[in-house]
C-alpha cells in the first residue's frame, strides 16, 4: 500500500521513497491497484558519425566510416536488472527494511567505436 507521496523526500541517487510504502493490512486483501507515476533516471546519450566518399570511376566508390556511440562516455545511472534496488521488504511491524530501495547504485554504459569501409558497386 502507498501511505505517502513516493516522490518526496527523497535522497542523491533516490528516485523511490521506500518508507511510503506498506504491506497489505491484512491476508487476502489489497491495496489500491492505482499507483502513482514514477520516474526513474533520465537518459543521456551522444552518438557521432564521420564518412567520406573516394568516387572510384562513374559507379563505384569506397566509403570510410568513424562511428561513435556515447562518444562523450556518459554513463548513466540504472537500475539493473536483478538488483534488490526496487524490491521492497518489510519487517513483522510493517515498516520497510531495504535500505537501498528505490536508490541507483550502479551506472550503465560505455563508449563504443566502430570503423568501416564500404565498397559500392
Amino acid at each position: 500500500m502507498v501511505t505517502c507521496g513516493l516522490t518526496s523526500n527523497l535522497g542523491e541517487q533516490q528516485y523511490v521513497n521506500g518508507s511510503c510504502l506498506a504491506p497489505p493490512p491484512g491476508p487476502g486483501q489489497n491495496g489500491p491497484m492505482i499507483t502513482p507515476p514514477i520516474y526513474g533516471p533520465a537518459f543521456f546519450n551522444s552518438d557521432l558519425g564521420l564518412f567520406k566518399n573516394f568516387q572510384m570511376g562513374e559507379s563505384r566508390k569506397i566509403q570510410l566510416r568513424f562511428n561513435a556511440y556515447n562518444f562523450l562516455n556518459h554513463p548513466l545511472w540504472s537500475f539493473i536488472s536483478g538488483s534488490t534496488n526496487l524490491k521492497p521488504t518489510f519487517d513483522v511491524n510493517g515498516r520497510q527494511t531495504n535500505s537501498i530501495f528505490g536508490v541507483t547504485t550502479e551506472k550503465q554504459g560505455r563508449r563504443i567505436i566502430q570503423l568501416a569501409v564500404k565498397f559500392y558497386f
